[in-house]
């Protein structure tokens, strides 16, 4: 494995790049068709999206990403406090009769753990994060500076790409491949953009419903909220674990505000976000999404 290690490393430098492109083309494609509708060129509708998405990014960068380093770094210094008060729970939890024979820390010692332990543990592998954390920078910034380019050539020519394709197949099915891939092209582009916004509402909506009740950390919470509603079916319910259990430490009722706040933003988002955008986009009935 070692004498393959400089090539699968050199292998992954060159295919991430590629892999980021590729899904950054589907994303903005349907922007670039809607403006290619429009007399813009391919190329232009590119750069004019790129110029867009790089002037939101700054305001990001300006605005909302120092607000979520804030709120990282005082939760992570909140955490020491959570595993103290969770033991003196889980203690008080203990002294009560129903449960008073089953000794948390006892079955914990049989399996060689226990609650310092664990806490240690988490703390250990946070701080352990740092140095990935350094990794993922840089290799964010190599994919910074080359995906853009990639992008600009996937727009420029990734119409031949079909063409060249279709020599590889005889030339009686030559058309049926090109109008395959061209279809494939479409519902891949459709449902990756469409994921990719609902992912956004998913994320305002978290955050207007955190902030009306007061939830610390919201805009972290509601990001990571966003972010983990791309997971198909169990994305929303990762999603909710760490909004209710920072709840739970304010009190019983900020957790309950939290699961319903959230339970109710993902049936909303099931029945009535989803299939507007994806039966809009991939040219489905929204009542087709509904039922299906």
């Amino acid at each position: 494995p070692n004498v393959f290690s400089p090539v699968l490393k050199m292998l992954s430098a060159i295919l991430l790049p590629l892999l980021v492109a590729g899904f950054f083309y589907y994303m903005f494609d349907p922007v670039v068709v809607f403006l290619e509708k429009r007399k813009i060129p391919r190329v232009y509708g590119y750069i004019l999206t790129l110029v867009v998405l790089v002037v939101l990014a700054v305001l990001a960068i300006m605005n909302v990403i120092p607000q979520l380093a804030e709120q990282t770094i005082q939760l992570t210094k909140s955490l020491p406090m959570y595993a103290e008060e969770t033991s003196k729970w889980l203690n008080e939890l203990a002294q009560r009769e129903e449960i008073k024979n089953f000794n948390i820390e006892e079955q914990l010692a049989s399996a060689n753990l226990s609650l310092s332990n664990l806490f240690n543990i988490i703390l250990v592998s946070l701080s352990s994060s740092v140095s990935k954390v350094f990794s993922f920078m840089m290799q964010f910034f190599v994919l910074l500076f080359t995906v853009p380019f990639i992008l600009l050539f996937m727009f420029k020519d990734g119409h031949k790409f079909i063409d060249a394709l279709a020599k590889f197949f005889p030339q009686g099915i030559r058309g049926e491949v090109r109008q395959t891939v061209k279809e494939l092209n479409e519902t891949l582009s459709a449902y990756i953009s469409s994921t990719i916004v609902d992912a956004v509402i998913i994320g305002i909506m978290s955050f207007i419903a955190m902030t009306i009740f007061k939830q610390p950390y919201s805009l972290l919470l509601a990001v990571f909220c966003g972010i983990t509603n791309i997971i198909p079916y169990v994305g929303p319910f990762i999603g909710a674990v760490p909004a209710v259990i920072v709840g739970l430490f304010v009190s019983p009722f900020q957790a309950l505000y939290m699961a319903l706040s959230i339970l109710v933003i993902q049936q909303l988002d099931g029945n009535v976000i989803k299939p507007l955008l994806f039966g809009k986009n991939m040219n489905m009935h929204p009542l087709t999404i509904i039922l299906v």
